[in-house]
């Protein structure tokens, strides 16, 4: 059959396509895709300063290290030395200087010239010493600290600090936590299903918590009682407007652990025989400050047998404490001296009768060992009453900022 017309063109139409489409396909076949563009890294800058296209040295500054030591490794002369401390005090003291902060020279390339000096003196403030013209400049860059109110609801599993950790806060808030309560609360009988709340604020350093957090309000359930605590002129007050603050510490560490609890029979560790243990014993890593429960008179401080390095204080008429087996005896600390709630007065130690580092603490009242963990020491003194309507005011609008206990992290009460 003969093909004429519309159906021949159209044939010759299909053969033509097949045939560039061919062509196509080789010609991807034989070239090469080019190959994808790789990104480029974004400049990194620190202290206002672009490094990714510098040479950096760096060193840590070490105990004793002088500014003019560190100048004449960089290759200048004193003149720069008198040069910075010709500065206003805002901007540079030698006494800046110490040891851990590091010192960057940023130079061109590894042997360069020296176009910056910066000396890193805390997460917030880096001192820059610009040197690429003729006359120096030095000035002081600050990153930014962002301030932030936060509610924070927490259950005990093992311990503060992991409860607070895990809560998504810094350890910072932990230890606040345990100062603000430090009176009420004894933070080495806390049990599985103790809770807290808390409202606080703190201030942020690229995007992490930098300095100590600020409670403004917060409430401690601990043993089946609940401790409420109000920030008011910067002082802590219960929900009634009681001072937080007793007569007495409720530990002489700051949140260690116990070794071993009061008994009136215990096997004694070395003599190993069974006699009275009246007092508590702390396990803490030796050198760990040793705090006095409260003011007082010193009645004795030196090596007394069993007791290893011992400091006696006597608080009043009725109370006395003991702290036994320090490594040593703080300085200033004497017989017949004075000292200060929450003053060091010794370290942590293994002297005398004793195992390894601890702490043992006694309580006497009227001359007789007492358990301390059971004392209830007085109050201090109340609020002044012309200050209760401001403060009423005050813990009403903090407390509304508690989050709420949930189903999980309430106490069993």
């Amino acid at each position: 059959m003969k093909i004429t017309g519309p159906t021949k063109i159209l044939g010759l139409l299909v053969l033509v396509a097949a045939v560039l489409g061919g062509l196509w396909v080789g010609y991807r076949w034989i070239t090469p895709s080019p190959s994808p563009t790789k990104p480029q890294a974004p400049p990194v800058y620190l202290a206002g300063i672009r490094v990714d296209t510098l040479h950096i040295d760096s060193m840590t500054i070490q105990e004793g290290d002088q500014l003019s030591g560190l100048f004449e490794d960089l290759g200048l002369g004193y003149p720069m030395v008198s040069f910075l401390v010709s500065q206003p005090d805002s901007v540079f003291k030698p006494r800046q200087i110490r040891s851990g902060q590091l010192s960057l020279a940023l130079r061109d390339s590894s042997g360069g010239s020296l176009r910056f000096w910066l000396l890193i003196k805390n997460r917030v403030e880096t001192l820059v010493l610009d040197l690429r013209d003729s006359l120096p400049r030095v000035l002081v860059h600050r990153k930014p600290v962002i301030t932030r109110y936060r509610p924070l609801v927490g259950r005990i599993e093992s311990s503060l600090y992991q409860s607070v950790t895990d809560a998504g806060a810094g350890p910072e808030l932990a230890m606040a936590l345990a100062a603000t309560f430090d009176w009420t609360v004894d933070f080495f009988q806390l049990q599985k299903g103790d809770a807290y709340r808390v409202y606080y604020v703190e201030s942020l350093v690229d995007s992490q918590p930098y300095g100590q957090a600020q409670i403004l309000a917060a409430e401690f359930m601990a043993s089946g009682k609940t401790h409420t605590a109000i920030r008011f002129r910067n002082q802590f007050f219960d929900a009634k407007g009681q001072s937080m603050k007793r007569r007495y510490l409720k530990a002489p560490l700051d949140y260690t652990r116990i070794s071993s609890g009061f008994s009136t029979s215990r096997l004694h560790p070395v003599l190993r025989y069974l006699r009275p243990h009246l007092g508590v014993d702390y396990a803490a890593p030796k050198g760990t400050p040793v705090r006095t429960v409260g003011d007082g008179q010193v009645l004795e401080a030196g090596y007394r047998g069993g007791n290893g390095n011992f400091v006696k204080v006597q608080h009043s008429k009725d109370h006395a404490t003991g702290y036994l087996h320090l490594s040593r005896i703080a300085t200033g600390v004497r017989r017949g001296g004075r000292v200060r709630q929450g003053q060091v007065i010794g370290y942590v130690g293994s002297t005398g009768l004793s195992t390894g580092p601890h702490l043992c603490f006694r309580f006497w009242n009227r001359g007789v060992q007492v358990n301390p963990k059971r004392l209830q020491g007085p109050q201090a003194e109340p609020m002044n009453p012309s200050d209760l309507a401001a403060f009423r005011q005050l813990r009403d609008s903090l407390l509304v900022q508690l989050p709420p206990w949930s189903k999980n992290q309430s106490p069993d009460l």
